[in-house]
């Protein structure tokens, strides 16, 4: 089928518009690989989990990766029957109700959509703080002037159509991962105090109390991303195929990568002195480039520069995909679903996503600092609504098989894993926030609760005014194709 064919599903004709076949799974796993951020997943939450799990974080991060692993099941198991740009939408919509999949999407937008402004400009505070702290060069402005390179460049690369996004993220994905894995695996060959330490993999060094819970938590929080290859399923080639491959290969790749990753970093550190990991003012993993490396330590921040590229990208292309498949239904207005003739990309929605990137990065950091602003936003607020569509994600796997595919219908796959891993979404969420986080991050429940009542009532207005017409598509995916 050329792009562009329509595709007929059920009595439901649609364009399907994009790039088809655009991608291999190389180009889609990469979509999800640069979606996790592994130099940010590996680097940015290593305080806080040695923190909480202590010598024991590498133990955290594999029971981490065993929950995350369900919950990928979940869309694995969607994925392969209902390959759509709208992803999660998509999903919903099939398995729960068209509605509950756009409150489903509507929350997504404080997930992937939101992400790119406060990523941009906390590279940026990196940036300005190890100018400043090493060769005595202060430069105030910088983490707004990235948020302001940043944005464009992103929607330039998107604009110019899938496969330059996707050659884009194998180059960037493939040096970052390099990066990441050759600072961690030089903690062995130099280790700190204590030496090399199977001791990290040793349920009895377990803290007591919940700390060992917590950094399960943030764990989870850093594998977040391996979702970011669902939207691409219409630029995919053989998508029922590639894109379940596609989030496998992530979550099982790069999880391993980050339990190495972690376990080097405290073996570099010193296994006797882990314990100051968790009050270094520094970023561990900085703090071990000089030690590595003296002057040429500035390689790991061109690895946090590859992957700021790599996420911001991988987020854009989640969040425009999606809003193109809402405009393309209906449940969006049309003009967000605009194509460009020749590239195949949503030229609108690109540019909405851009705008939203220098809103956000900007407006939120002028008010609290690109620091606070990158941990409230794609922390907290990015918790809460992440885990609504990942559970939401969870209940649709459950009925979609008990009603449309009852004889595939397993009691692991559709019931067991999908309970396991929302339970322990709930209680990441829970611990969160209780105790209190303080101000301003205290706000986050508030932020994402209006959302979700302003989504309510956008359907209830939609439905007063019998602007409904998009509920018969919803669900709709690309036809079965050779």
């Amino acid at each position: 089928m050329d792009a562009g064919t329509p595709t007929t599903v059920g009595d439901e004709q649609f364009d399907t518009g994009l790039n088809r076949g655009a991608l291999g799974l190389s180009g889609v796993t990469m979509q999800s690989v640069t979606h996790i951020a592994p130099a940010i997943a590996a680097f940015f939450f290593t305080s806080v989990v040695v923190g909480f799990a202590g010598l024991t974080a590498p133990l955290a991060y594999i029971i981490a990766v065993v929950i995350v692993m369900m919950l990928g099941s979940s869309l694995v198991q969607l994925a392969k029957h209902l390959p759509s740009a709208g992803g999660y939408y998509t999903y919903v919509s099939r398995g729960i109700h068209p509605r509950a999949g756009f409150i489903t999407s509507w929350m997504y937008i404080f997930y992937a959509p939101l992400c790119g402004g406060p990523i941009y400009g906390f590279f940026g505070y990196i940036v300005q703080q190890q100018l400043k702290s090493n060769y005595g060069i202060d430069l105030p402005w910088l983490w707004w002037a990235c948020i302001v390179v940043g944005a464009p460049m992103i929607a330039f690369l998107q604009f110019r159509g899938i496969r330059i996004s996707g050659r884009a993220m194998l180059i960037l994905g493939g040096i970052e991962m390099l990066l990441v894995l050759v600072l961690s695996l030089w903690g062995f060959f130099d280790p700190g105090p204590g030496g090399t330490a199977f001791a990290v993999f040793n349920p009895s060094n377990i803290p007591a109390g919940s700390g060992f819970a917590l950094a399960i938590v943030f764990s989870i929080q850093g594998l977040t991303g391996w979702e970011g290859a669902a939207p691409l399923a219409e630029e995919t080639n053989d998508p029922k195929r590639n894109i379940p491959r596609a989030v496998i290969l992530s979550i099982v790749g790069i999880g391993a990568i980050l339990v190495v990753c972690y376990w080097g970093e405290i073996v570099g550190w010193g296994t006797a002195k882990y314990g100051s990991i968790s009050t270094s003012s520094q970023l561990p993993a900085l703090v071990l480039a000089h030690r590595f490396w003296g002057g040429a330590w500035i390689i790991m921040l061109f690895a946090f520069l590859n992957s700021t590229i790599g996420v911001c990208l991988a987020t854009a292309n989640v969040g425009t995909r999606m809003w193109y498949g809402m405009a393309r239904n209906g449940s969006f207005p049309k003009v967000i679903g605009k194509l460009h003739p020749v590239h195949k990309t949503p030229v609108n929605a690109i540019l909405m996503q851009m705008c939203l990137s220098l809103a956000v990065g900007i407006g939120v950091g002028l008010a609290y600092g690109p620091q606070i602003s990158f941990n409230f936003i794609d922390g907290l607020i990015l918790v809460l609504a992440v885990g609504v569509v990942y559970i939401m994600g969870n209940i649709a796997v459950f009925m979609f098989y008990r009603r449309e595919r009852r004889s595939e219908f397993n009691v692991f796959l559709h019931v067991l894993f999908p309970i396991v891993s929302s339970g322990a979404l709930i209680y990441a969420v829970y611990k969160s926030f209780f105790p209190s986080p303080g101000h301003p991050y205290v706000f986050a429940p508030l932020i994402d609760g209006i959302w979700l009542i302003l989504g309510i009532v956008i359907l209830v207005v939609m439905r007063v005014r019998g602007k409904e017409e998009w509920l018969k598509s919803a669900g709709a995916t690309l036809a079965d194709t050779p």
